[in-house]
């Protein structure tokens, strides 16, 4: 057996072609940078993506929690979940007339 001195690698997947096309197509129409895509991209997966959405509503619900904790505690009572106020359903939707 021979040896090799350069690494064999996998054909770019169907998805990896696409952006590559769609890069070349916006470059060539003079529509995108593909420095400032690629800076795009960095920033909605690093930035903006669905780990920062999720660690906003633990923020939320934690925030909220420990309001109404404090609530429950100064009143003598004991925070066992979430409670709405009287004549606040849990669902929220409306009929939808001319007059909404």
């Amino acid at each position: 057996m021979t040896e090799h001195s350069h690494e064999h690698t996998d054909p770019p997947s169907d998805l990896e072609l696409k952006v590559k096309a769609l890069e070349s197509l916006l470059g060539e129409k003079g529509l995108g940078d593909p420095a400032a895509l690629d800076a795009l991209i960095d920033t909605y997966e690093k930035k903006v993506g669905p780990q920062n959405g999720a660690r906003v509503v633990a923020r939320a619900w934690s925030d909220r929690s420990t309001e109404l904790g404090a609530e429950r505690r100064d009143s003598g009572h004991r925070l066992h979940g979430i409670h709405r106020p009287p004549g606040r359903a849990h669902d929220r939707r409306r009929e939808h007339t001319a007059g909404t």
